[in-house]
């Protein structure tokens, strides 16, 4: 019995460390696995952080901003915007189109001029908008400065085909830098629209889409928060007034909302389109609500200007005043007689209230007696409503 009770305690003995053998070979092929593990993850993370460095690369190459100072001012073109800086003195200068009688040209170059050094300078990125013209541009002096564009139109060197835009970018004022925002609710594309701020609204309305057949223009108002990044559609009872369908109108933001004045359409009789000038006059009354904005008509209090089109109106925030200057106006006796008139009268719109205008006159002021130092200076006077126009040739349609 002695001998079968040893056998028995090394037998255990043996099982006892046999096992303990093998749970150490286990725990130390545990412990390469776990090393290789690691070791795996260092590695994965180690390509995580190159992946991340070779996008930062990528995007700051695909988003390199250069500037530099040019000689003269840009080159010939018309439809591009002139937008003045909402933190400087300076003004932004984007697109534009120019015909050299064979040939159109669209523009998508960027350059900033500064009036007190009779300076432009060309900003250029690899990301930036495509060629146009016709566009909008909005200034923003919140979030650092921007500048906010919608729309324009692009044609080929020919013009036999057309392409309107209907994307919205925004440039940053100090970074110079562009970012395109996609939403899946926004405008038709078009261009000759009109956009003002308001509050942190941005407001766009009208236009026109052509694609070399038919016009059409554009009667729905747009507005998009910079806030939330959206666009939201204002919608209209089919009896509530408002504005008919146009564009190249004014639109100048106001306490109120926005007031829109004139603008160019056309109207058709079967394939006979015949230009329109308008002479009207309208308040968009803001709310932060949008379900509670509305149109209100104003009437033509004061000296309002006649009938035109292709005017230019700048608000003048100070004097809470829009000024207008120029435009023309159409006679189409036949099919192929057309008469245009040019105007280079000024006008002042008064926002506040109901809304009035003033015909205005550039005079220099009276020389005081005494032999005293002539002021170099211009003064605004308000005069009688005069018929300053002058004959010219054609016309390019308002946008």
């Amino acid at each position: 019995m002695g001998k079968k009770d040893k056998k028995s305690v090394a037998a255990k003995a043996a099982k006892k460390a046999k096992a303990a053998s093998k749970a150490e070979k286990k725990n130390v092929k545990s412990i390469k696995k776990d090393k290789k593990g690691k070791k795996e993850e260092v590695e994965d993370e180690e390509d995580l952080i190159q992946t991340l460095e070779d996008f930062r690369r990528k995007w700051e190459e695909e988003h390199k901003m250069t500037q530099e100072i040019v000689e003269g001012p840009p080159t010939r073109r018309a439809n591009a915007t002139l937008t003045p800086c909402p933190l400087s003195d300076h003004l932004w200068l984007f697109g534009g189109e120019y015909f050299d009688g064979d040939k159109c040209y669209f523009y998508n170059d960027l350059y900033r001029y500064a009036p007190d050094k009779n300076e432009w300078k060309k900003f250029t990125s690899p990301t930036c908008p495509g060629p146009r013209s016709a566009h909008q541009i909005a200034p923003m002096a919140s979030q650092g400065g921007k500048l906010w564009l919608f729309g324009g139109e692009f044609a080929s060197f020919n013009q036999t085909s057309f392409h309107h835009w209907r994307d919205l970018w925004s440039f940053d004022i100090t970074s110079h830098a562009w970012e395109r925002y996609e939403t899946k609710i926004r405008p038709s594309a078009r261009s000759g629209h009109r956009m003002a701020v308001w509050k942190q609204w941005i407001v766009l309305y009208g236009g026109f889409h052509d694609v070399g057949i038919r016009t059409n223009y554009l009667q729905d108002l747009w507005v998009w928060d910079t806030m939330e990044y959206k666009w939201q559609q204002v919608m209209f009872k089919e009896t509530d007034r408002r504005p008919s369908a146009r564009s190249g109108f004014s639109f100048l933001p106001c306490a109120e909302g926005v007031i829109l004045h004139g603008g160019y359409c056309k109207e058709y009789s079967g394939k006979k389109a015949t230009g329109i000038a308008l002479d009207d006059t309208w308040l968009l009354r803001m709310d932060a609500d949008l379900t509670q904005v509305k149109w209100e008509k104003r009437r033509r209090g004061g000296y309002s200007p006649c009938r035109r089109s292709g005017s230019t109106m700048a608000l003048w925030g100070s004097k809470g005043m829009g000024i207008m200057f120029g435009g023309v106006v159409d006679t189409e006796e036949d099919e192929e007689s057309l008469e245009s008139v040019f105007f280079n009268d000024l006008h002042g719109y008064l926002m506040t209230g109901n809304g009035r205008w003033v015909s205005m006159n550039l005079k220099k002021p009276k020389k005081k007696g005494g032999g005293g130092r002539r002021k170099k200076a211009i003064v605004l006077e308000k005069v009688d409503e005069e018929d300053d126009s002058d004959d010219g040739g054609e016309k390019e349609e308002g946008t």
